[in-house]
C-alpha cells in the first residue's frame, strides 16, 4: 500500500461476488482494497479510512426478507462531512431499486448482478479519476476508550510512535496520545502523499518541513516545531516525497 494509492471499500456478504469484484479491480494500478461483509464492519472501516469509493451490495443478509442494509449503511455515510459527495456504486439483484438509490443517495452507477466485467471496471477506473477531499475538509480519526476522536489533517505537523502509544504532535503545540498504531497503518489511514516517514517512528506533515539537511540527516520544522532525525534508510524515499509535494 502506497499513502497515493485510491482506496476502495467493497461490502458484500457473498463470497463469490466478493472475490468476483476483488480479482477485477485488482487489476487497476494504485488501489487498495477493503472487504467488508456488514455493515457494522464497513462503517467501523469508513470511519478509521479515508474511502475514495464504495461499492455495495444493498442486500447484505439473504436470509432476512425484505433485506436492505445495505442502503441503510449509505444513509449513514452520506451524514458524514467527509463521504457527502463520494463515488458509491450499487450491487444488487433487486428489480427496480436504482430510482432510490440516484435520486436520495446520490450513486453514481448502479449493478444488477450478474453485471458485464468490462463495464464494471471502466466505472470503477471512472470514479477514481475524481478529486478527493482537499486536505482541510479531512480529519484523523482515532480511538481511545471506546469513543471515536478526530484531528483535522492541516493541523498535524508530525506523528510519533513507540511500543504503545501514537504522539501526534499539532500545530498549536498540543501533543495528542493515543493508542499504538504502525507506521504503515496510519500512512494507510492518512492516505496523503503530503505525510512522509522520515525515520523509523516519525511521520512528518510535508507541508510543515522548512528545510532538510540531507548530509548531516535532520529536518527543521516551520514555525518553531524543532528538528525531527531523518533516517538512513529513508533518505532517499523522503527525499523523492519531498520533491513530489513541491511539485
Amino acid at each position: 500500500m502506497q499513502s497515493s494509492d485510491k482506496q476502495i471499500l467493497i461490502i458484500e456478504d457473498n463470497k463469490r461476488c466478493m472475490e468476483k469484484a476483488c480479482e477485477l479491480i485488482s487489476k487497476i494500478d494504485g488501489v487498495f482494497i477493503h472487504k467488508a461483509e456488514n455493515s457494522e464492519q464497513a462503517y467501523r472501516y469508513a470511519l478509521e479510512y479515508h474511502i475514495d469509493l464504495f461499492i455495495v451490495d444493498i442486500i447484505l443478509n439473504t436470509n432476512r426478507p425484505g433485506d436492505v442494509a445495505g442502503t441503510k449503511f449509505v444513509e449513514s455515510i452520506r451524514k458524514i462531512e467527509k463521504y457527502k459527495f463520494t463515488p458509491i456504486i450499487f450491487t444488487t439483484s433487486l428489480e427496480d431499486a436504482d430510482f432510490y438509490a440516484y435520486a436520495q443517495l446520490h450513486c453514481y452507477r448502479y449493478f444488477e448482478k450478474p453485471y458485464d466485467n468490462e463495464e464494471f471496471v471502466t466505472i470503477v477506473k471512472e470514479t477514481l479519476d475524481f478529486k478527493t477531499a482537499k486536505e482541510e475538509s479531512r480529519y484523523y480519526n482515532y480511538k481511545k476508550d471506546g469513543i471515536y476522536y478526530t484531528v483535522k489533517v492541516q493541523d498535524i505537523v508530525y506523528f510519533q510512535n513507540n511500543s504503545y502509544n501514537v504522539f501526534i504532535h499539532c500545530v498549536d503545540g498540543t501533543v495528542i496520545e493515543a493508542p499504538y498504531k504502525s507506521s504503515k497503518l496510519i500512512l494507510l489511514e492518512l492516505n496523503s502523499e503530503r505525510f512522509i516517514k522520515c525515520n523509523k517512528n516519525t511521520i512528518v506533515n510535508a507541508d510543515f518541513v522548512e528545510n532538510t539537511d540531507a548530509i548531516n540527516r535532520y529536518i527543521k520544522l516551520r514555525n518553531g516545531h524543532g528538528t525531527l532525525e531523518l533516517g538512513l534508510r529513508l533518505k532517499r524515499s523522503f527525499l523523492e516525497g519531498m520533491a513530489k509535494c513541491s511539485k
